[in-house]
C-alpha cells in the first residue's frame, strides 16, 4: 500500500493555492474548479515541484 502525500491547503488567494507537507516542498499552483487536471499535469507537478522520481510519481498517481 503506498502512503499519502499530506498535503493541505495553507493560503489560497483566487485562483492560487499553496500546500504544504511535513514531509514534501510546498506546491503553488493555479487551481479552478471547473478544469480537471490529467494525469501527465499531476505527474509532471510530482516529479518538477515535489522531485519525486518518475516510477515514485506514477505510484502516486495509480
Amino acid at each position: 500500500m503506498r502512503e499519502p502525500l499530506n498535503y493541505s491547503i495553507l493560503r489560497q488567494r483566487g485562483s492560487h493555492r499553496i500546500l504544504v507537507s511535513s514531509h514534501f516542498p510546498r506546491i503553488l499552483y493555479s487551481y479552478h474548479d471547473v478544469v480537471e487536471l490529467s494525469g501527465s499535469e499531476v505527474r509532471a507537478l510530482l516529479m518538477n515541484q515535489i522531485g519525486l522520481s518518475h516510477t515514485a510519481a506514477m505510484e502516486v498517481i495509480q
